[in-house]
């Protein structure tokens, strides 16, 4: 397993090496709010990102135990990609950066959930933590796979 040598014992400097570049919080969007999970699906995103970045990225993300990998369940040859709870504890921050860009960026962004953090923000992270969990539970239910 590949770590990342740390510049620093900063907080912040631990997060911008493992953040700190577009594709990082794209991913992290698609995982997150966007129901994608598979290397195709990251691939088909609008912002074209290529394969080595993309593997590499994945694979930071692998290494941090931010996200971990399963085989799919419909199909033996392709890896499911899905967030641990180092992962979804992001989600309020990732909120944040989407409620930030909404703001000033007003030509896109998803509508319901952002109606829905407008009228109860914690309730809609609480809810999209929790439906991630569900999801993650259900497909790694039979494949005997240690979260911890």
């Amino acid at each position: 397993m590949e770590t990342i040598e740390r510049r620093s014992s900063c907080p912040i400097n631990y997060s911008v090496e493992i953040f700190g570049d577009k594709w990082m919080l794209l991913i992290l969007r698609d995982l997150m709010f966007n129901g994608k999970n598979s290397f195709l699906e990251f691939r088909a995103s609008d912002e074209k990102i290529s394969s080595a970045v993309l593997t590499e990225k994945l694979n930071l993300l692998l290494n941090e135990g931010i996200v971990f990998k399963i085989t799919s369940p419909k199909n033996a040859s392709k890896f499911l990609y899905l967030l641990t709870d180092k992962g979804i504890e992001m989600i309020p921050l990732m909120v944040e950066i989407l409620n930030w860009g909404s703001r000033y960026n007003p030509h896109g962004g998803p509508k319901t959930l952002l109606e829905e953090i407008n009228r109860n923000k914690k309730k809609a992270i609480t809810e999209l933590q929790d439906k991630l969990r569900s999801k993650r539970e259900s497909l790694i239910e039979n494949q005997n796979i240690d979260l911890k």
